[in-house]
């Protein structure tokens, strides 16, 4: 097995995902999965919402955690009809001691024991790059949790929470130096951080620790500031995407991808369709490096 350190520079990481797939090794490159806020979430069935992603042909589906019994009805469905679950989304809080998240989590993570999901963790609260000590803590807790599972954990950056953006995540994930602890970068985060022209050294400082990736289409709100954009399904929108994927590509990263739906008005079944459709065009196209 061809292992990769977690500090390879970018160019290092992009050989040894080329040697690897000479091997035979290597997964294949960006697995795409969407999103349950455009999966019908809150009014399909764990079963609707598997069968659907399968049949319009994404590699998966993510979750938020809720509770120990609904994420098994869920957990059910996808294994039933063969649907990866690439991430689960949890809260945790800074500032409140014995109580940072939920505590069904522990159970919810062993439930997925022998999976490849991602345990998509957000760090709310707390007064801004002040509290990190406290964030390391909580990250090294449910780090410990997943790794008794072969879990990975993500950093998910989510705008007016603690870790807001990828800067945050990584600041935070060098102070847990865990080797099962990575970071996301979130495009639609990053935009809501105003990073929308620094997106080349947001990759670049997280490519050591980035392991989910998550894209959407977007446009900025005429007159409202560089933070404010309308997200939109892939392939709509003013922003340049395609140039977001090939900064994922250039800095090597070959992890999934999740389509964000999170504000995308309409019919979840036809955002989901255009979303796939846009991908598929996509994907091939960049990154065979056109």
């Amino acid at each position: 097995m061809i292992c990769i350190p977690r500090r390879l520079t970018a160019a290092a990481i992009s050989l040894v995902c080329s040697l690897s797939s000479i091997a035979g090794e290597a997964t294949p490159a960006w697995p795409f999965f969407a999103f349950d806020n455009g999966v019908g979430r809150g009014k399909w069935t764990p079963a609707v919402q598997a069968d659907t992603v399968r049949k319009l042909g994404y590699d998966g589906i993510h979750y938020n955690y809720t509770n120990p019994r609904d994420f098994s009805a869920k957990l059910e469905a996808c294994r039933s009809a063969g649907v990866p679950i690439h991430a689960v989304y949890i809260y945790t809080f800074l500032n409140k001691p014995g109580k940072a998240y939920d505590p069904g989590v522990k159970e919810m993570i062993r439930m997925l024991k022998g999976s490849q999901t991602i345990i998509w963790m957000t760090l709310r609260d707390g007064k801004p790059k002040t509290q990190d000590a406290e964030a390391a803590s909580i990250v090294r807790e449910i780090a410990g949790f997943a790794a008794e599972s072969g879990l990975k954990v993500s950093i998910y950056p989510h705008a007016g929470f603690y870790a807001a953006s990828a800067d945050d995540a990584v600041r935070i994930a060098r102070l847990v130096d865990l080797p099962n602890v990575g970071v996301t970068v979130n495009l639609c985060h990053e935009l809501f951080a105003g990073n929308a022209n620094r997106l080349d050294e947001v990759v670049k400082n997280a490519a050591p620790y980035l392991n989910l990736a998550s894209i959407n289409g977007a446009s900025p709100v005429p007159n409202k500031g560089p933070k404010a954009w309308d997200t939109l399904t892939l392939g709509s929108g003013s922003f340049d995407t395609d140039s977001f994927l090939r900064l994922l590509r250039d800095h090597g990263y070959r992890g999934p991808v999740g389509h964000q739906f999170f504000g995308v008005a309409g019919d979840d079944r036809e955002k989901l369709d255009r979303a796939i459709r846009a991908w598929k065009d996509a994907k091939p196209r960049i990154l065979t490096g056109s």
